[in-house]
């Protein structure tokens, strides 16, 4: 059998290689295009962290652990032991030598022992339980099915189990849209302030994420759609004794949230919005992304035309920056200087264009959606201050 390969006057042929050259890069393109709208199964890695040793000095608490990307990783992280067990939070990195670090612990007590597995994380494992906090696990019903929700009452508010239509629970609501490709378990750092604080907490996925109902073509549009399931879970929220509404929107969740303040006749019924971390114009944000990977600028536009022809999407219509001027009610914006994911220039543009309607709290070395791990304690103060005043 003759099998014939290209001579090597071919392969060194321009145009060969110029074909060669052309192909990997409309690959690479295509991929981008993908990865931008099309969901996937989320699978955070567990770095594995050993406990070394647990030391007590007056009324501070130190874990010693196995060296590793979470262990030194900046600001706070939480410790779970398990899936369900754990809501120890860990402060910054206080020392660390060859194969070890120390971290103070500064909310919870460790019930773990020198030689146990932690589950370390930025953003939390586990279900509300995990911080202490009493849930119901509620099922939200959208135009292309099921969005899982977790509902956290305020002090003093009964527990539900479900949500009848007889149920009625008064008082204060606060709706949390997780991020892009992200997991209820985002929320889960701001559970505990909102409870303290005496608001329900409505925790949401919306369509075609992790967990939700999907779409005919089973693509993300960027909050051009998405919307419409904060819509849903607004007017859950008023059926069920809502008297003020805030909305909190985390990266993907800030489009949706703005998009349906912009859109929505429901948006009459809130009170404030919090924003971490939004992402606020996506043509700026593939450039971003093309320049991160080391990508020819041109392919930019021909990922934004990859994306249109996937998904449909109106880049317009998600350009949050333009529509500036037509917000009206108060904004708390967090947002980290170091976050590659979206540049922290297009929230300082936002504060610019509306200083009188944004409190704009910009974190020096904050990455993205990890604000509140750099102090959570000032975090927390942003938040009570402002919910006191828009629901004053």
């Amino acid at each position: 059998m003759n099998v014939r390969t290209p001579s090597k006057a071919i392969i060194r042929h321009p145009a060969f290689v110029t074909l060669i050259a052309t192909s990997a890069l409309l690959a690479s393109t295509w991929y981008v295009a993908d990865a931008l709208v099309r969901p996937r199964p989320v699978r955070r890695r567990l770095t594995p962290t050993r406990l070394l040793a647990v030391t007590q000095e007056g009324d501070t608490t130190t874990l010693r652990m196995t060296r590793n990307i979470m262990t030194m990783r900046r600001g706070a992280v939480t410790v779970n032991w398990d899936d369900e067990h754990g809501g120890l939070l860990l402060g910054d990195v206080q020392a660390s030598g060859p194969g070890w670090a120390e971290r103070p612990v500064i909310k919870g007590v460790p019930v773990v022992m020198p030689g146990d597995w932690l589950r370390l994380s930025a953003f939390g494992r586990g279900d509300p339980s995990s911080r202490g906090l009493k849930f119901s696990t509620v099922t939200l019903r959208g135009e292309h099915g099921a969005l899982p929700a977790w509902w956290v009452p305020a002090r003093n508010t009964p527990e539900i189990h479900t949500h009848g239509a007889g149920d009625q629970h008064t008082g204060d609501w606060v709706i949390i849209m997780h991020g892009y490709q992200g997991l209820r378990q985002d929320a889960l750092r701001f559970l505990g302030a909102y409870h303290r604080l005496g608001l329900n907490s409505l925790v949401v996925t919306y369509r075609n994420a992790h967990g939700a109902g999907r779409t005919p073509q089973g693509v993300y549009r960027l909050s051009a759609d998405e919307w419409r399931d904060l819509e849903v879970a607004v007017e859950y929220s008023l059926q069920h004794g809502a008297k003020r509404i805030v909305l909190m929107g985390l990266s993907m969740g800030g489009s949706i949230t703005l998009a349906f303040m912009r859109k929505s006749p429901l948006a009459r019924h809130i009170s404030g919005v919090i924003l971490d971390s939004p992402a606020l114009e996506w043509r700026e944000l593939i450039a971003h992304h093309v320049r991160k990977f080391y990508l020819p600028a041109g392919l930019a536009k021909v990922v934004e035309w990859l994306t249109t022809f996937k998904a449909g999407q109106d880049f317009d219509e998600v350009d949050h920056l333009r529509h500036a001027q037509i917000y009206n009610l108060p904004m708390l914006i967090f947002h980290g200087t170091d976050d590659q994911t979206v540049p922290v220039a297009q929230l300082d543009r936002l504060y610019e264009a509306r200083p009188d309607l944004i409190e704009y709290v910009r974190v020096a070395g904050g990455e993205h959606l990890r604000v509140w791990n750099i102090d959570p304690k000032a975090y927390e103060q942003h938040l009570a201050r402002y919910l006191s005043e828009v629901l004053a």
